[in-house]
């Protein structure tokens, strides 16, 4: 019998591309209105604005950005990419508020496991022997005693990247311009330095008296 046959055994990220797939049968899934990034070449491949909807409605279920890129057939890279684009800032915004109901969402999961408990195979050599109902009580105090925020408190949001990436341009454009205004002014200055050379020189000359 395989492995994943039993509730509560599957790996992480085959379940996130499961939440990400398909809502919960209680919850409805949330549709967080927001405008989609323009793109200048409209490609069947691209970031289109299905896509973006639904990146943001899979992260809102699973609270990862991988699995909701995958789920979409995108990368999270690109995903990451699309926030630095023109007219994101309604994407990056429903992004964050997407990733905090995902991740709640997550912890509310994680911590529902954690009480009630899962079924776990036991293998020997390679043989189901039997099979462990089993609680995770360190999990769930750690839940509870809000140690599951730490996530949220490391994370980098879309907004806040963005917002970084927005101020390197900045400084970019701005060390771009001062040399430039640095290299003008040392042509000047050269330039000035060449006229009074010349103008003492043409000063020490010695005049020729008339006879």
């Amino acid at each position: 019998m395989p492995r994943h046959a039993f509730p509560g055994t599957l790996p992480e990220h085959v379940r996130f591309n499961e939440l990400a797939g398909s809502a919960s049968a209680t919850e409805p899934p949330l549709d967080i209105v927001f405008t989609p990034v323009p793109r200048l070449r409209q490609r069947r491949t691209g970031w289109t604005e299905d896509r973006q909807r639904g990146f943001i409605a899979a992260l809102t279920r699973c609270g990862s950005v991988w699995a909701a890129a995958r789920h979409v057939g995108m990368t999270p890279r690109s995903a990451w990419r699309l926030c630095d684009a023109p007219g994101a800032e309604e994407f990056v915004r429903a992004w964050d508020e997407a990733l905090d109901i995902g991740m709640a969402r997550m912890c509310s999961d994680s911590l529902e496991r954690a009480i009630a408990g899962n079924f776990v195979p036991v293998y020997r050599r390679g043989k189901l022997v039997r099979v462990e109902h089993r609680r995770n009580d360190a999990l769930a105090i750690a839940l509870m005693a809000g140690r599951g925020r730490i996530g949220d408190d490391h994370r980098r949001t879309a907004l806040s990247r963005r917002a970084h990436r927005l101020d390197l341009a900045a400084l970019d454009t701005a060390r771009v311009e001062q040399k430039r205004r640095i290299a003008e002014a040392d042509v000047a200055f050269r330039a000035e330095v060449d006229r009074l050379i010349e103008k003492v020189r043409l000063g020490c000359e010695p005049r020729i008296r008339t006879l």
